[in-house]
């Protein structure tokens, strides 16, 4: 007998992902295959979720275009989550 949420989708760069709202955007990403979350200002590495706590900074990316970090953020129907380029 679950209380199982519906699925609700968001895009990231212009891929449709699916996810459960309130689940972190960084989750859903990862169950999508999506592991680069942006890339280093400084020397273009690819960045991504590492820590899922929000102490490494690594996963900041933007959410309907305020910076946010994915492994906080929760999922919201309809959401735009780009890119953060570091520097």
């Amino acid at each position: 007998m679950g209380n199982k949420m519906p699925p609700v989708t968001f895009t990231f760069l212009n891929n449709t992902v699916e996810g459960v709202e309130g689940e972190p955007v960084a989750a859903a990403l990862r169950r999508a295959g999506i592991t680069e979350l942006g890339r280093s200002g400084v020397d273009g590495t690819p960045r991504g979720a590492f820590c899922f706590m929000g102490s490494c900074q690594e996963c900041r990316v933007r959410i309907d275009g305020a910076v946010a970090y994915a492994c906080k953020a929760p999922v919201l129907p309809n959401m735009t989550v780009t890119p953060y380029v570091q520097s």
